[in-house]
């Protein structure tokens, strides 16, 4: 339930937008309009905040928090000078300015930015996060009709990591997902996850299978967990040749804050399992400038996820240079604006990215219409610039039971915006010589080992996918899927995200480091854009968004259809996590929530996985 609170002490590093501020006249016009004349900025204070009016006095909330200034695309540079000057004469600070996104960066505290925009701001509850939000839409004077609008109002720790480890849910999410059923969450995972044993895990599908499979549970293809794959082995869910190495081609990454540990991790790892570690300056990091360690989970929450994508790209790509990007905080504006370093972080000659990986995601509806905004400049620039930008989908399938949110459905940003590539996800059992042996769209039903029942409330993890409540569909998805609606539709492609058949990450694990498989959206994402970056350094060709070219292949031997198999996989957890129950079988596919793979594009895998040489060959050559 969202509940509201008295505003006290917030989070500090909030992050606003101020979309189009020109004003009009002369500069006096800008700082002497009556305080009664107001120029109302529509949908500027989410929906769900609109009703929460402060309890008590209108107090703002404590703490200074920064802003992004967006100008229109017609404001002339006397319209921008009047425009600072009236932020600074409402008490606001003046800080960066991004010309290429037409943004003006500043900062002051809740007092500052109530006054200046007649607003007020409250403590609230959405989707289990706190969030401080305004409850009513913004206002400015009313000679400056410019101003188009005002986004990042929402502070809260919005984004979060799309990746799953190889164990069951934490006790928290357990008694969460129970306590979502109407269930009592007596039955919860143990507060500690635990990877399978050497004994009980399988090194390739059905290389090892209990004994104790229930009789009631029949299904075509059985194994135990596997053990987790290697580096070679990724590269063989996608059929690479062994010459499409990635050689020439820039992979960006971004994430939040920065672990300085994940160069030295990789190639330890690398070189135990016989690939190729890191040559020297093939992996870059930017750390965070003001990164606030006390938001977002902390650095401990960011790191698996971190590593996982740098060791993803490197074993798809093992030549291609790779760059990562450390956002302060985890808030939607500030990742938008560490996007936008990345894109602006070289030219098409001289070290721009070929491709960009986001594996990070929240509910679309925490996103404010000014939001959206900032993200599709920044996205369109990318792709103007000759970059392409991918997203993961997210592991809570279509959001109907996360949190309050079990009323209804969603789908996640940045995945949902049309100028992305939204990766969805797959569960992949490979053979021992790496072929294929039982692949279908990742969304996973648990059942007790012991019996065949399902654990309540049955869904554990899969996938997102859906229709966006607020893109309009594009021309590609319009011309090549028959499915009712009029919005933009996610996934576009899919790749490997199962934790059961998941990828080896080398990583920081309760005081050190260890190899553990990990899965979720947060692995499919940079191993489709691997792809792609591999595809465009191969071809030479220039493609900004990717997402046309996808649609432009699809049906073709190039993107494999994936559809629902009949499998499932076993798993115990060791007895010293305290768990209730110590095995669990994964069932693939079943449809757990409202999505399933199926032919054709569905709400799993989208089109597909790209594979092989004829995607390398094709990508880009068609319109």
């Amino acid at each position: 339930m969202r509940s509201l609170r008295s505003p006290g002490s917030v989070m500090s590093a909030s992050t606003f937008l101020i979309v189009g501020v020109v004003c009009a006249g002369i500069l006096t016009a800008c700082t002497s309009s009556p305080s009664d004349a107001r120029h109302s900025l529509p949908d500027t204070a989410p929906d769900w905040a609109k009703s929460a009016a402060p309890s008590g006095d209108s107090t703002s909330p404590d703490g200074v928090t920064s802003a992004v200034v967006l100008f229109t695309e017609n404001a002339d540079t006397a319209s921008i000078s009047a425009a600072r000057t009236w932020l600074v004469t409402a008490g606001l600070d003046l800080g960066d300015q991004h010309d290429s996104v037409r943004s003006q960066s500043i900062s002051g505290s809740y007092d500052d930015f109530a006054r200046a925009f007649s607003t007020t701001f409250a403590t609230t509850d959405i989707h289990g996060r706190t969030a401080v939000v305004p409850t009513t839409d913004l206002s400015v004077p009313a000679d400056l009709t410019a101003i188009e609008t005002v986004a990042g109002l929402v502070s809260t720790d919005a984004m979060q990591p799309t990746l799953v480890d190889a164990s069951a849910t934490s006790a928290s999410a357990a008694s969460a997902t129970a306590t979502t059923a109407g269930t009592a969450p007596a039955a919860a995972a143990p507060a500690a996850t635990a990877p399978i044993t050497s004994d009980d895990c399988a090194a390739y599908w059905g290389q090892t299978l209990s004994s104790e499979w229930p009789e009631s549970v029949t299904v075509e293809h059985r194994s135990n967990a596997l053990c987790g794959y290697g580096p070679q082995q990724l590269r063989a869910i996608h059929q690479l040749p062994d010459d499409a190495t990635g050689a020439g081609a820039t992979i960006a990454i971004v994430g939040v804050f920065d672990d300085a540990t994940v160069e030295a991790n990789t190639n330890a790892y690398f070189s135990k399992a016989g690939a190729q570690p890191l040559r020297d300056g093939q992996y870059t990091h930017h750390a965070p400038a003001n990164p606030n360690n006390s938001r977002c989970g902390g650095p401990s929450s960011w790191t698996v996820e971190q590593h996982l994508d740098v060791q993803a790209v490197h074993a798809m790509a093992p030549d291609a240079n790779i760059v990562y990007w450390g956002s302060d905080t985890c808030e939607a504006q500030s990742l938008y604006l560490r996007l936008l370093d990345a894109v602006e972080s070289g030219t098409p000659e001289n070290g721009a990215p070929d491709v960009i990986s986001l594996s990070f995601g929240a509910p679309e509806e925490l996103d404010t219409a000014a939001d959206r905004t900032l993200l599709t400049r920044v996205l369109v620039e990318g792709a103007s610039r000759g970059i392409s930008i991918f997203a993961s989908t997210g592991n809570d399938g279509d959001y109907s039971q996360a949190g309050d949110h079990q009323d209804g459905t969603d789908v996640a940003s940045p995945a949902s915006s049309p100028y992305v590539t939204a990766v969805g996800g797959m569960s992949i059992g490979l053979n021992a010589d790496n072929s294929v042996a039982v692949e279908a769209g990742w969304e996973t039903q648990t059942r007790f080992a012991r019996n065949g029942a399902i654990v309540p409330p049955g869904f554990i993890y899969g996938a997102g996918g859906g229709e966006s409540a607020y893109y309009d569909r594009p021309s590609w998805q319009r011309d090549k899927i028959a499915q009712p609606g009029t919005k933009r539709l996610l996934p576009d492609v899919a790749s490997l995200s199962d934790p059961n058949t998941g990828f080896i990450v080398n990583a920081p694990s309760n005081g050190g480091v260890s190899a553990e498989p990990h899965g979720g959206t947060s692995l499919a994402t940079p191993m489709v854009a691997s792809m792609v970056a591999i595809a465009k350094v191969r071809n030479g060709v220039h493609v900004g968004l990717a997402t046309p070219s996808f649609y432009a292949l699809s049906g073709s031997t190039a993107i494999t259809d994936v559809q629902p198999a009949s499998a499932a996989t076993w798993f115990r957890r060791s007895p010293s996590t305290g768990a209730l129950w110590l095995e669990t079988l994964y069932m693939w596919d079943t449809k757990p929530q409202s999505l399933q793979s199926g032919p054709g594009w569905d709400r799993v895998t989208g089109l597909g996985i790209p594979r092989g040489t004829t995607f390398l060959d094709q990508f880009g050559a068609q319109k």
